[in-house]
């Protein structure tokens, strides 16, 4: 019932993107395994807004990257939930390489529960990565019978989520088990904003394109996503700055004006507010 392959099938990215996985065809429905990955990338892997459809857990080995616009060393880990949007990118400066265990079943959320995992996407400081190394390299690479058991499987989830510690929620705009749910008129909103958040709308072009009055827009928007639309905007604003930060040769007035903010020192003062470092100390990692 497992398969052995590498990628790069599955990712939108024209860069070279190296996985050796092992894929479990024969989940239960309670807690199941489904893939165990070895990943290596280059300093423009990267992908955006890719849902989750199974509960993923993250290991970096060695280099790092970003996970939802939050820098992630070797030594940590990530958590990414079920039916989540997320994204990830590799760190120009130290591209990273990770080991990943995904998994589902009815069971999932209630052991995440019980090993200390807040009901978000997680990051968390791993307390033994030579042994997560030795754990997964002997799944995808030693050939065992015991390997296709549930009970060696189940074990090597249960071992993997002791070796994280402090796990710690990650801020998160929607989630796509929250879209689902969510007023059509504000889903238009956040597809707009998110195809135009370069360019300078304003609010009532924002509430043009979802086809409402810009009063009703902005009551409404407040009410389903708990925040503003130009604070949502400004989020994803400068969540799309850190990205070009940390992966592109772009100056800082470049990046800016990529990002939606036109203005050099408005987006330094906006950025530095929000994360208190500028945009320079944030590339050359001084706010770390």
């Amino acid at each position: 019932k497992w398969r052995s392959y590498s990628s790069p099938s599955g990712f939108t990215t024209g860069a070279e993107y190296y996985t050796d996985i092992i894929k479990n065809y024969d989940e239960t429905p309670h807690l199941s395994v489904y893939h165990i990955g070895v990943s290596r990338g280059s300093a423009d892997d990267r992908y955006f807004n890719h849902v989750t459809r199974r509960f993923k857990l993250v290991y970096v080995l060695e280099g790092s990257g970003w996970f939802n616009g939050i820098h992630v060393k070797s030594g940590q880990g990530f958590l990414m939930r079920k039916d989540h949007v997320n994204s990830m990118s590799a760190d120009i400066r130290a591209p990273w390489k990770f080991i990943y265990v995904s998994f589902s079943g009815s069971l999932a959320e209630d052991v995440l529960s019980r090993a200390g995992f807040p009901e978000e996407d997680a990051i968390f400081d791993l307390t033994d990565t030579e042994r997560i190394r030795e754990l997964c390299y002997d799944a995808v690479y030693s050939t065992h019978a015991e390997r296709v058991t549930d009970l060696y499987l189940l074990s090597l989830l249960f071992e993997l989520l002791s070796y994280g510690t402090g796990a710690r929620s990650v801020a998160k705009p929607i989630s796509a088990k929250q879209s689902s749910d969510m007023n059509p008129h504000v889903l238009k909103a956040v597809a707009f904003m998110s195809k135009n958040y370069r360019s300078q709308i304003t609010v009532n072009d924002i509430a043009a394109a979802a086809h409402i009055s810009e009063k009703y827009m902005r009551e409404l928007f407040k009410k389903e996503t708990g925040r503003s639309m130009q604070a949502y905007l400004t989020d994803m604003r400068l969540s799309a700055a850190k990205t070009l930060l940390s992966n592109s040769k772009y100056n800082i007035s470049e990046v800016a004006n990529l990002s939606g903010f036109p203005e050099y020192r408005n987006f330094v003062r906006v950025f530095k507010e929000r994360y208190g470092i500028t945009p320079t100390e944030y590339r050359t990692g001084k706010g770390e």
